[in-house]
């Protein structure tokens, strides 16, 4: 029942209620698929991907990619690989066409898999992979609707203060136990993400949005930097 209440929340359109009260956002187009892994040199890894795009070309990915996680790993050579597709119904046939788990000896010698999952997006999101802050949530799933709003208005007075910032929140489908409400902060370079902090820690007025979303969310599972990068684009 949580899992049906938030899938269905994520495809209401945004609407001003006679009240002032906002209904649930917009959601943002197509799904992830993402395939968590431990590299034993992530780097390598990442290019041996990119030398083989017949992967992605086969389970028909828009856009693929992978983002090592820098800070606050739980092992070494945390990341995952990613793949963009325009729908749910794309993503979920992807899970038909590839088996990580029967990759070749040469993939399986260098990575271990760990799980995969799928994930809408709940909000509009601009790809633009980099610098990136991830924090796993886990929020009620009255105030799912709620919060993805705060984080419309909190990317709003981000860029109207100056950042190229791009914020995302992504519903888990099929996570299993590992899996909850992903909030992603994507900035140009580590230094765009390192001067937003400082003005977090400042004082800046939206900070206030902030502390209002906050309060929407039971628990920070987890809060993690991450290396991102597109590594496939489809013809």
């Amino acid at each position: 029942m949580k899992f049906l209440i938030l899938l269905v929340a994520s495809f209401y359109t945004t609407i001003t209620l006679a009240d002032g009260h906002s209904a649930a956002p917009v959601a943002g187009e197509g799904a992830f698929v993402t395939l968590m892994v431990k590299a034993q040199d992530p780097a390598s890894y990442i290019e041996m991907l990119k030398k083989n795009p017949a992967p992605f070309e086969a389970i028909g990915s828009s856009v693929a990619g992978a983002c090592v996680t820098k800070t606050g790993a739980d092992y070494p050579g945390q990341m995952f690989v990613w793949n963009a597709f325009d729908s749910v119904e794309k993503a979920m046939a992807a899970t038909d066409a590839y088996d990580p788990m029967t990759a070749t000896p040469q993939l399986s010698a260098i990575r271990e898999v760990q799980y995969n999952a799928m994930f809408k997006p709940l909000k509009s999101f601009d790809l633009a992979p980099n610098s990136e802050r991830l924090w796993r949530l886990d929020i009620s799933p009255g105030n799912v609707a709620p919060f993805v709003n705060k984080m419309i208005e909190l990317e709003t007075a981000l860029r109207d203060a100056g950042h190229d910032m791009n914020i995302g929140v992504f519903q888990p489908i099929g996570g299993g136990s590992h899996e909850t409400i992903h909030l992603r902060a994507v900035s140009p370079t580590y230094g765009d993400s390192g001067k937003v902090i400082d003005e977090a820690f400042a004082g800046a007025e939206w900070m206030s949005i902030w502390a209002d979303a906050m309060a929407l969310v039971d628990e920070v599972v987890s809060d993690n930097f991450e290396h991102c990068q597109i590594i496939y684009t489809a013809s």
